[in-house]
C-alpha cells in the first residue's frame, strides 16, 4: 500500500512534530536529524538562507522518502476491540498492524486522544490509568495489558458512549469529560518531556498536559516564513559581500578555517578546500569566500551573528517584495529567471471605485516561492519562547523548505484613497478597531500584524477575490494562496494572489488569464456583490468575534473565510463590513469621493 502525501507539506501541515493521518493510519514527522539525508537537496535562496544563518535544503523532487513514527502507539483492534501498544512485529512491510490479541485477524487503528504540553511535548494518553480512575474502579489493579474500546450503544452518540474498560477487573470509564483538565489532573500527572522520535526525555516544568484529539487544531501550530526569488538589486539588496557574508560565517567549516589561516604553518591545500566547500553549501564563489575570510581576518568585518537566533521576520521579506513589485508597476514589467511580470491596465467602463481603490495591476507569469519552516508549537501559538525548532535543539545548521513555481495577480492600492477613508470612519468603529487591537496584544499574537482599518478591508477583499477567482478560473481554492503588503503609514499598499501548489495544479494560466483587462474588473465587482450577502446573515454580520481569539467580526464560512492554507493570518483579522458597508464601507466611500 502506498503512503503519500504532497511534499511541500513537510514545511507546514505535516512538519516535524505534526501527526499524519494517511487512511486509518496515524504518523508523527520526527525531527530533522533523523531524515534520510540521500532524500534531500540543497535548496538556494541566498535573501533567506543568509539572514538565518543556516542552509536550506528540501526533499528530492523524484519520489522522495520520508522517514515517519507511527504514533500514537496505542492502537484498538477493529474486530475484537482490545487496546495495544504497537511494537515492530504487529505489521509487515506496507501493510496495516494487525492485532495480536485476535491471531493477526484484526486491523489496529489510533486511538483518538493523545498528551499534548505548551512546551511541545506529545505522547500517548495513559489509558490504563484513566480505565482505573472511574467510580467504583480497582485502582489497585496492575494489569496494563487487558484494556478495550467499547462503544455502549445504550447511551448517546456523545463521549459518554465511548468507553476504555479492563477486562482483568472490569473498571471502566467513558471518555466524557476527557478534554477538562480538571478530570485528567489526577491522571496524567506532570508531563514527561517526550517527543516521540526521542529516546531520552526534556526536564519540562510543565505540570498540566492537556488531552487533546490527535487531528485537533490546537495541537500543533507550525511556524514558517515565505519568500519570492526576486531580484536583490530591485529590492535594495547588498553587495555579493553583504549578500552572502552571514551565510558563509554560519557555516560549520567556516570556525576551522579561520584557525587555519590564522596558524602561519596553515596547509594552503587544506585551506582551498575548505574555501571551496564553504562556497558550494552557500552558492557562491571561492573569491567570495576569500574576501569575507580577508574582511575578518583585519579585523573590519562584522563577524558571525546569530543568524538561526535573530533570524528574518516576514515582514522584511514582505517589504522588499512591495519594493520590486511596485516598481515593475511604474516601469511596465520585469523580467528576471525566477519572476516574469507585465502592467495590465483596466479597460474603459471599469467602475469609478474600482480604479480609486486599485492603482494598478501587474500580472505575473512566472513566479518562484520559497518556503522555510522554522519550528512549531502546541496548544499556544503566541509563545514564541516554547518554539521548537526543528532539529529540537540538536543544531543540524540547516532548515527544511520547499518551493513552488507559478503565477498570480498584484493589486496596487491607492493610499490616499486608504487613508482619507478611514479619517471619515464612523467613531464607534474606530472604537471598536482599537479594543479590538488591544485584545490581539493582550492576547499576545505576534504573529498577527497590527490592527488598523485598511488592513481588515484589503484582507476582506483579498478573501473575497479569492473565492471569486477560484470559481472563475478552475484552480481550486487550496491551491491559491494571498500576500498582503500592508504597513500603517506606508506609502505603498498590494495584494498578491498567486498559486501556491505548482506540484498538483501548475503554472496553467488560468490565473494570469483571469487577470486581464477585460476579465478581472467583472471579477472584482462579482467578489464585491458577493460580500454583500451572506447565507448566515443577519447573524454573521452583527456577530463580533469570531474565529480565532474572537479577531473576525462579519465573516464566517459561508461568505469570507478560505482554507488555512491559503490565508496567511490564520483566518482572522476578517470584517467584508469595512469593504460593503452601505454607509461607511470602502466601496461606498470610494464610489462618492470627488
Amino acid at each position: 500500500m502506498k503512503r503519500e502525501i504532497r511534499s511541500s507539506a513537510i514545511v507546514g501541515t505535516a512538519a516535524v512534530g505534526a501527526i499524519v493521518d494517511v487512511g486509518q493510519e496515524s504518523f508523527l514527522t520526527p525531527a530533522i536529524q533523523h531524515w534520510i539525508k540521500s532524500q534531500l537537496r540543497d535548496l538556494h535562496l541566498p535573501r533567506v538562507s543568509n539572514r538565518l544563518g543556516k542552509a536550506l535544503r528540501k526533499l528530492k523532487d523524484d519520489n522522495p522518502i520520508q522517514r515517519t513514527r507511527r504514533f500514537p502507539r496505542a492502537l484498538f483492534c477493529e474486530k475484537c476491540r482490545g487496546i495495544s501498544l504497537w511494537r515492530a512485529d504487529y505489521e509487515e512491510e506496507d501493510q496495516e498492524p494487525k492485532c495480536p490479541k485476535c491471531d493477526w485477524r484484526g486491523n489496529m487503528v489510533p486511538m483518538r486522544y493523545v498528551l499534548a504540553c505548551r512546551n511541545g511535548h506529545v505522547t500517548d494518553f495513559p489509558w490504563a490509568s484513566w480505565a482505573h480512575s472511574g467510580e467504583g474502579a480497582d485502582r489497585g489493579c496492575r494489569h496494563r495489558d487487558s484494556l478495550r474500546f467499547e462503544v455502549d450503544a445504550t447511551m448517546s452518540s456523545n463521549l459518554d458512549a465511548l468507553i476504555v474498560r479492563c477486562t482483568k477487573c472490569n473498571s471502566k470509564r467513558s471518555l466524557e469529560g476527557i478534554s477538562s483538565p480538571a478530570a485528567t489532573a489526577g491522571v496524567t500527572g506532570a508531563c514527561h518531556g517526550e517527543h516521540p522520535w526521542r529516546h531520552e526525555r526534556d526536564q519540562c516544568d510543565d505540570d498540566k498536559p492537556q488531552a487533546l484529539q490527535r487531528g485537533a487544531a490546537n495541537l500543533y501550530y507550525p511556524s514558517t516564513i515565505s519568500a519570492l526569488d526576486i531580484p536583490m538589486h530591485a529590492s535594495g539588496g547588498d553587495s555579493d559581500l553583504e549578500e552572502f557574508g552571514q551565510a558563509i560565517r554560519a557555516n560549520s567549516l567556516y570556525d576551522g578555517l579561520k584557525k587555519f589561516t590564522d596558524n602561519s604553518s596553515g596547509n594552503e591545500e587544506i585551506l582551498r578546500m575548505l574555501r571551496v566547500e564553504i562556497a558550494k553549501a552557500v552558492g557562491c564563489s571561492e573569491k567570495i569566500v576569500a574576501a569575507v575570510l580577508a574582511q575578518d581576518m583585519s579585523g573590519d568585518g562584522s563577524g558571525a551573528s546569530d543568524g538561526a537566533a535573530n533570524g528574518v521576520e516576514q515582514d522584511e521579506l514582505l517589504r522588499e517584495e512591495l519594493a520590486v513589485l511596485s516598481e515593475a508597476c511604474r516601469t511596465g514589467g520585469l523580467e528576471v529567471p525566477n519572476f516574469r511580470a507585465f502592467r495590465e491596465a483596466f479597460p474603459t467602463g471599469t467602475p469609478t471605485w474600482i480604479r480609486r481603490v486599485v492603482k494598478n495591476v501587474l500580472l505575473v507569469e512566472r513566479l518562484r516561492e520559497v518556503r522555510v519552516f522554522r519550528g512549531f508549537n502546541r496548544i499556544d501559538p503566541a509563545d514564541r519562547d516554547r518554539m521548537v525548532a526543528p532539529d529540537a535543539g540538536a543544531d543540524e545548521g540547516w532548515l527544511p523548505a520547499a518551493e513552488n513555481f507559478g503565477e498570480g495577480i498584484f493589486l496596487s492600492f491607492d493610499t490616499e484613497t486608504l487613508t482619507k477613508w478611514m479619517q471619515n470612519l464612523p467613531a464607534d468603529e474606530r472604537r471598536s478597531i482599537d479594543e479590538l487591537e488591544k485584545h490581539r496584544e493582550g492576547e499576545n499574537f505576534w504573529f498577527l500584524p497590527q490592527v488598523v482599518p485598511p488592513l481588515l478591508a484589503i484582507h476582506s477583499f483579498s478573501h473575497l477575490l479569492l473565492r471569486q477567482l477560484s470559481f472563475e478560473c478552475g484552480y481550486a481554492p487550496s491551491a491559491l494562496r494571498e500576500r498582503i503588503y500592508f504597513e500603517p503609514g506606508a506609502s505603498e499598499a498590494g495584494l498578491l494572489i498567486y498559486t501556491a501548489e505548482g506540484d498538483a495544479d501548475g503554472s496553467l494560466g488560468g490565473l494570469v488569464r483571469q487577470g486581464r483587462g477585460d476579465r478581472l474588473a467583472q471579477t472584482i465587482v462579482d467578489a464585491v456583490e458577493q460580500g454583500r450577502w451572506c447565507s448566515a446573515d443577519p447573524v454573521c454580520s452583527e456577530t463580533a468575534g469570531q474565529g480565532l481569539g474572537g479577531l473576525n467580526r462579519a465573516a464566517c464560512h459561508a461568505c469570507t473565510l478560505v482554507p488555512e492554507t491559503s490565508c496567511t493570518m490564520a483566518n482572522s483579522l476578517l470584517d467584508r463590513r469595512f469593504l460593503v458597508d452601505e454607509n461607511w464601507g470602502l466601496v461606498t466611500f470610494a464610489e462618492n469621493l470627488a
